[in-house]
This record gives C-alpha cells, structure tokens and sequence, in this order.
C-alpha cells in the first residue's frame, strides 16, 4: 500500500496520520508513505515515522518512505534517524517495496 501525503505534518496533523498507517500497517502490513508533497514536518511527524517502522519491525511488516520533500529529509538528517527510518533510494518505484 503506497499513500501520498501532503500539506503540513505537525501536532494537529501527525495524529490521524499515525492512525492511518497504525491501522494500514494491521490490514496490509506494508505501507509506503510518499512524502514528495510535504511542506512541513515537525518531530511530531517523525515520531509517527519512527514508531511506524518499530511496529512493522516487531510485527513482521514493512514499513518505508518514499520520495521525502527536503524538509522532512533535513528533519530525519537532523535527528540522526537515518538508520531508524528506511528511506528508499530516490528514483525508486515505491510500489516494488510496498
């Protein structure tokens, strides 16, 4: 399952993201999110992130980002979670890791 987000990720918004991919993750245990149209995203979006990929991790599932907006790339640079948080390689199709 690949969802593309857009917009602001932030405190109002990271919640229902979480859900979403919480309940996707259950259902279909592997979810792409692509970030391309992301205008910002602040530590409450990468902490969906990161709990994401512990989730599928310990579950059994996949978990992954696709196409990162160069703001929540710099975020995850910033943050040293790089290693935490699978990012494909850009030019990638999303579809071939979900």
């Amino acid at each position: 399952m690949v969802v593309r987000v857009q917009g602001e990720v932030d405190a109002a918004t990271a919640p229902r993201m979480g859900e979403t991919v919480n309940r996707l993750l259950a259902e279909r245990r592997r979810v792409v999110l692509d970030l391309r149209d992301v205008d910002f995203m602040d530590l409450h979006g990468l902490a969906v992130l990161m709990r994401a990929t512990r989730l599928a991790r310990s579950d059994g599932g996949k978990f992954a980002i696709a196409r990162p907006a160069r703001c929540v790339r710099r975020l995850v640079e910033l943050v040293h979670a790089e290693g935490d948080v699978r990012i494909l390689p850009d030019g990638s199709d999303p579809l071939d890791a979900a």
